[in-house]
């Protein structure tokens, strides 16, 4: 990157400084005092302050800051053209934005040059790393000047009184540095699962008479017999008490009879392993009528149990439905919950439309204009001195009701 003209400079960085700034010199001695931290690979130059060294890998790590960072600038020079990739990465981001890199990939020789690297308030970084990942030439590092604004956190304690049928009135608690808020009303719409459920099981119901920890697919055929011709291991000991498919040294097989027409058939399997030294993914496929396995999915699995949905839409009328443990390893055991078939399956899912915005500059504002025996969802973000914004809170979810009246009227 070439050196920034002052002017352009200029236009980055003194606008936040009017809130929080603080600058940097960087030093033998680590004099600035303030928590900064230096890798091995960094050296120190007679005149030109710190650089790296030709090696990759050298790092900075800045201080945790008491505001949110919305640039950098860096003040660096070379004895000889830099085409070194010099990346600044948040060390700490909030929900509000993705973490990013920032890369410089030229340095001009014999000057000194600004680099700038802004970030959105919203991203709550409060501190940060600079690292060199290619080049061969020395970088000098002279100073740097960090600026941000005032953190202001987000509302809490949300609560909603006096609902009725139109309107409701929302409280919360502000932090210290807050001036306004904007409260965000959102109305939502609850669509419930979709599709025909061909087959379900619940394999926490299945019960073992004998309670024996020896093999148990005869009685696990004969409670389901969807599952005919299953090479499957019940042990009624294992931690989760649903069944288990294998044991620790041979593969174990689940052989569902299928369906006629699988066109628009999904599966929902719940699964997990019992602990980290199991082979981590499970099978799904078919069988053909040659004999042969063709999978058509392979599930990713951990320590707890987790709901995964797979499509059989390219499996042939009544081909054998297979699950299959797999494994690197050899131990294979993967302990399953439940599973059911589903012909056009749509998951229930909650649909939210922002309705209202209104501004409040106390700690209480009330809503007008609602629809009746309506859901919402309201969310409070709050604003510093200088305009900048806090995440927003914690959701809080309410129903209007049908009178339109929030009290219970007593006739005398």
């Amino acid at each position: 990157m070439k050196k920034l003209p002052l002017a352009f400079a200029a236009l980055l960085v003194p606008a936040v400084l009017l809130a929080d700034s603080v600058n940097v010199t960087f030093d033998a001695a680590l004099t600035n005092g303030m928590g900064w931290a230096y890798s091995d690979k960094i050296k120190f130059g007679k005149e030109k302050g710190r650089y790296y060294a030709s090696s990759q890998g050298a790092k900075i790590d800045s201080a945790q800051f008491d505001f949110n960072i919305t640039s950098v600038l860096l003040r660096v020079s070379t004895t000889a053209s830099c085409t070194r990739n010099l990346i600044l990465t948040p060390a700490q981001v909030g929900a509000g934005a993705p973490a990013q890199s920032h890369e410089f990939t030229y340095i001009p020789k014999n000057a000194e040059s600004d680099l700038v690297v802004a970030w959105d308030a919203m991203s709550q970084v409060r501190s940060f790393s600079i690292e060199t990942t290619t080049g061969a030439q020395n970088l000098y590092f002279h100073s740097a000047v960090v600026s941000g604004e005032p953190i202001v956190e987000a509302p809490t304690n949300l609560q909603a009184d006096d609902v009725s049928g139109t309107r409701f009135r929302l409280s919360w608690t502000n932090s210290a540095n807050t001036v306004s808020n904007r409260v965000d009303v959102s109305r939502v719409v609850a669509h419930a699962m979709a599709g025909e459920i061909l087959a379900e099981y619940d394999f926490a119901e299945f019960a073992n008479p004998t309670a024996s920890t020896t093999n148990r697919t005869d009685d696990f055929i004969a409670q389901y017999p969807a599952f005919a011709g299953s090479s499957l291991i019940y042990l009624p000991t294992n931690t989760s008490g649903k069944i288990q498919i294998s044991t620790d040294s041979q593969k174990g097989y689940l052989v569902h009879s299928g369906f006629a027409d699988c066109s628009e058939v999904s599966l929902l399997l719940s699964l997990k392993i019992p602990n980290d030294s199991q082979g981590k993914t499970f099978g799904i496929g078919y069988e053909t009528e040659a004999g042969a396995t063709n999978e058509v999915a392979a599930i990713p699995m951990s320590l707890e149990f987790k709901t995964n949905l797979v499509s059989l839409a390219g499996l042939p009328a009544d081909a054998p439905i297979i699950f299959n443990t797999q494994g690197a390893n050899s131990k294979r055991r993967v302990v399953v919950d439940y599973l059911a078939f589903v012909r056009g399956f749509g998951p229930a899912y909650a649909e939210t439309n922002l309705v209202k915005t209104v501004f409040a500059t106390g700690s209480e504002k009330t809503v007008k204009g609602l629809e009746l025996n309506s859901a919402y969802v309201a969310q409070v973000t709050a604003f510093g001195a200088e305009g900048n914004m806090s995440p927003p809170s914690e959701p809080l979810a309410f129903e209007t009701n049908s009178s339109g009246l929030p009290l219970t009227l007593r006739l005398r």
